[in-house]
């Protein structure tokens, strides 16, 4: 297989192209906020569940039912 030759000005070119791709430091912020605010409403969401389920669990024993547990 032949090798093929590459000036300095096309590996420059190569380089750039690839530094230009690359997310900037104020993306990675911006992706690194939404990520916390999103694990932020799923923390949100596991109390508001455990809250249902105390409240279902009342129910059940209030009105003296079986609870249907699943895993």
């Amino acid at each position: 297989m032949a090798e093929k030759k590459i000036t300095i000005e096309q590996l420059a070119k190569m380089v750039k192209n690839g530094f230009d791709k690359t997310a900037t430091k104020e993306q990675f912020e911006n992706l690194d906020k939404e990520v916390k605010e999103v694990k932020s409403l799923v923390i949100d969401l596991g109390g508001r569940a455990k809250i249902l389920e105390n409240r279902v669990d009342f129910i059940e024993n209030t009105l003296n039912i079986s609870a249907i547990k699943k895993n």
